[in-house]
């Protein structure tokens, strides 16, 4: 009998691991979690849900910041975009996920593109999302480009979605930060 309820506490908690690590995304998110445009954060998506979202940057633990737009897109121009999560106060994996949209329609403004093995690109429904891969959690800082819509698009908006995580390999005890920044054509 003992032997049995031994083999049952093992397979509970193997059971209990391989939940936490499949809702853990070290590889990166499913699309759709920027926090703009109706979408969820991965705070709202039932993964970290330790903390609310922008939490820690009540805390004054940190924030999530998009560096790189101009003042005004110039059509066709390509801009280099450096995202860094400035959480790194107990924190050893960091994690994101971008979209540029239009903000009068939603859809998909100009075009991002990966300069190294940091980050990957998604796409679902024509927009792109831009993302963290396994490669680059080790660090809170991000590069990529973006390359503004060829004809001008109205203002144009980045939502982004960022994860400060303890580095446990399970989404409890991550901090989840969101951003938007807007930018406008120039005239």
């Amino acid at each position: 009998m003992r032997s049995r309820v031994v083999r049952t506490s093992v397979v509970f908690a193997l059971l209990s691991l391989l939940a936490a690590s499949i809702r853990a995304y070290p590889t990166g998110p499913d699309p759709a979690v920027t926090g703009g445009f109706g979408e969820r954060t991965c705070a709202g998506a039932g993964c970290h849900s330790t903390y609310e979202l922008d939490e820690g940057k009540t805390a004054k633990l940190g924030d999530i910041l998009i560096e790189g737009l101009p003042g005004q897109y110039e059509p066709g121009k390509t801009y280099p975009i450096k995202l860094v999560n400035s959480h790194t106060q107990d924190r050893r994996h960091w994690g994101f996920q971008l979209a540029a949209r239009a903000k009068a329609t939603g859809a998909q403004a100009g075009e991002l593109s990966t300069i190294d093995g940091t980050t990957q690109i998604l796409t679902e429904k024509g927009i792109q999302y831009i993302e963290h891969t396994e490669q680059g959690i080790t660090s809170n800082t991000f590069q990529f480009t973006w390359t503004a819509p060829s004809a001008p698009a109205g203002e144009v908006v980045m939502h982004a979605s960022g994860n400060a995580a303890d580095g446990d390999g399970s989404p409890e005890g991550d901090y989840i930060y969101s951003t938007s920044v807007a930018v406008s054509p120039a005239k």
